[in-house]
């Protein structure tokens, strides 16, 4: 068993604390917020594996933005993650047909993986899920922090505060039932 401390930075804001998170206006943070899982764990991951001691999350929004690795049809592509990753100071690469076992060699070697999965480990989303998760294009994304012999430990973000789950346990079976297989790997 393997699992590290990684603060959880939930993906549901106080909208009203828009100016002191340094977003324009509140309209600004809503959209962010509906469009930060993928954010989210890459700093979760930073902070976690130390690179970083904090980083404000309109930091990385912008950055992220700058370099292109946000677009507003697709959200935060893999590739993007990796240069904002490696912007702040980590390695990261994106890798796919990836297996259990390749997420806990992942950690055992000190690298956090950002697991693309169907939302909340779903196999399928209702109707209000749908209309909360907007993307066309998008899937979710959550942070790998450890494992057990029966599952993964992920932190998981959401605009429902009832899906933000810190160090969440995730049977196998039903990790792999909402796992793509793609991922950004992060380390130091």
């Amino acid at each position: 068993m393997k699992t590290y401390e990684v603060p959880l930075h939930p993906q549901y804001w106080d909208l009203d604390r828009w100016e002191q998170m340094g977003f324009r206006d509140r309209e600004e943070a809503t959209y962010w917020q509906e469009s930060s899982c993928g954010i989210l764990c890459l700093r979760m991951a930073l902070e976690g594996l130390g690179i970083v001691s904090s980083v404000p999350i309109i930091d990385l929004v912008r950055t992220g933005t700058e370099m292109g690795a946000y677009t507003h049809e697709k959200g935060w592509s893999h590739d993007g993650l990796c240069r904002l990753a490696e912007r702040f100071g980590a390695t990261a690469f994106s890798r796919g047909n990836l297996k259990l076992s390749d997420l806990k060699e992942y950690v055992d070697s000190a690298k956090l993986p950002i697991v693309s999965i169907k939302w909340a480990f779903s196999d399928q989303k209702t109707f209000q899920e749908r209309l909360f998760f907007w993307k066309r294009y998008g899937g979710h994304l959550a942070l790998v922090i450890g494992y057990d012999e029966t599952g993964l430990i992920v932190h998981h973000t959401s605009i429902r505060p009832e899906y933000n789950w810190e160090a969440k346990h995730i049977s196998f079976v039903d990790f792999t039932t909402g796992f793509t297989g793609r991922a950004v790997i992060v380390g130091k």
